[in-house]
This record gives structure tokens, sequence and C-alpha cells, in this order.
């Protein structure tokens, strides 16, 4: 059995800082999900998509049109320090999920069970996180530990990890350059951390795999929105697979719509399950 798992940071929810609505934004991340027709749906920064003192509703199960969904909100979103962040699972098929609460943000976690035909009925357990960029790695991985430990499988865990992987190769130089507009002192905290690639390392030890293989992997952030400009970028985004799933394809969408959408691009897995 074959299905396809989207995993996309949409960047408050398609809103400004002042949460006003980017409709443009939003009408190109819809004509993303109709392109690739994923039957998984795995959203970061899917802000607005509960009860919020901003009073904005956004309900992603009917903007992107799938039948089962489950949002997932976490208590402090972003400098501000707001109510509106949250993650979002979103499946055509038939969803059972739980939100799990951590010291920062959270997760969504579900149980899936995807039926083709007349095929036998397989159910995979998918984890979507966002992990907040202000803690460290030793942090990621004590939040995201509840999630490993005692996993039923087959399993995916995907989302903005906001941290590197221990493979991939940056000019740090270069990327100083590139966040040249921010706090210098904290870019350089944040550098610190990601050299480490701690929890991604942590990650691949508790037996699971980078469903993108070394020449597929690309940067997922920023986009041409994000600065106005085209930059080398990081890879932020992932999605980790237990050995039972098989990647057939997995690719970072880049194009027209993707630059504009969101400050990420959506990453793309097809499993064989």
């Amino acid at each position: 059995m074959i299905f396809t798992l989207m995993s996309y940071n949409v960047e408050r929810g398609f809103h400004s800082r002042e949460h006003h609505l980017e409709r443009h934004r939003l009408e190109a991340a819809q004509r993303i999900v109709r392109q690739v027709n994923p039957d998984i749906l795995a959203l970061t920064e899917a802000n607005y998509g509960g009860l919020n003192s901003q009073g904005v509703r956004m309900d992603y199960q009917q903007i992107f049109g799938f039948s089962y969904g489950q949002w997932g909100g976490y208590r402090v979103f972003g400098p501000r320090h707001g109510d509106e962040g949250g993650n979002c699972l979103l499946s055509s098929f038939p969803l059972q999920a739980e939100v799990i609460n951590f010291s920062h943000k959270g997760a969504v976690r579900g149980r899936i069970t995807l039926k083709e035909h007349d095929l036998e009925e397989k159910i995979v357990t998918v984890a979507v996180v966002h992990p907040s960029y202000s803690i460290d790695d030793n942090m990621k991985i004590s939040e995201l530990r509840t999630l490993l430990e005692n996993r039923k499988e087959p399993y995916l865990l995907t989302g903005d990890f906001n941290t590197l992987h221990p493979d991939d190769v940056y000019d740090y130089d270069e990327l100083v350059k590139e966040f040249a507009a921010f706090d210098q002192q904290e870019v350089h905290k944040m550098f610190d951390n990601w050299k480490k690639a701690e929890c991604v390392s942590w990650i691949l030890q508790q037996g699971l795999v980078d469903a993108f293989l070394p020449e597929s992997r690309q940067s997922t952030v920023p986009t041409f929105y994000a600065y106005g400009r085209k930059q080398k970028g990081v890879r932020l985004d992932f999605t980790f697979h237990s050995t039972g799933l098989k990647v057939k394809e997995a690719y970072v969408l880049k194009n027209e719509d993707t630059e504009i959408a969101s400050d990420h691009y959506p990453i793309v897995v097809k499993f064989e399950i």
C-alpha cells in the first residue's frame, strides 16, 4: 500500500505578526496541497486552530479538504508569548489522535488506519512536532523522549525541528551573513546548538531513519517570502520513519507557490507499507 505525507510549516497560520490573514499565502498553500494531493498533511505553526485571545479561527480540515483532523495548541507561541500557536494533523483516512503538551509547545500524535480497495488495513502512527527554537537540543530530546519511548510501529515523526542533521554540512560564515538582520548574539548561540546536532543524532539512535537520502536533501528554509531574495538556507524540516516503512520518493517542493506561501518549503514523502 502506498501513501503520501506532506509536512509543512505554514508561518503563523498564513497571518501577519499583527494577526491579519494574508490570503494570497493561504491560496498559494491550497494550490500546493491540491498539486501534491497527500493522504496525510502535517502542519506546524498551524496557528488559530482553536480558541485564542485574538478571536481568529482557522479550520484547517475544511481549508484543505480532509475528512479527518486534529489540532493541538500550546500555551506560548513566539517572542510575544501569544496563545494562538499549534500543530495540526490532517488525514484522508480514519484518524484517532491526541494532543500532547510539552513544557515548550507540544505535539499531535495520531493512529491512522490506511485502507485501499480490498487490501488489508494498515495502521501507522504519526507524530507532528515543532520544538522551540529557543531551547537547546538536550531540552528538545527530553520532550521528544515521551513520544519515542514505547512507540507503536510503523511510526512517523515529522515537523519543523529547529535543529540540524549531523550529516548536513554548512558554511557558517555564509549563514552569519544570511542572518545579518537578527540579533547576532542569539544567532551565534543558535549556531552553536545547531553544530552539535544532538537532537537529530539522538532520534537516529532510537532506530528511526531520515526519509531523505543525501542526494535528495535540500534547504527547507527560508523561502523568497521570508527575505525577498534567494538564500542557501538550512534544512530544519524532517520526516523520520521506522524501518517497517519503505520510502518510494522524497523531495522538497520548490515552485512559485511555495516561495510565497510560507517561510518554509513543504517536504513530501511517499511511503510503501
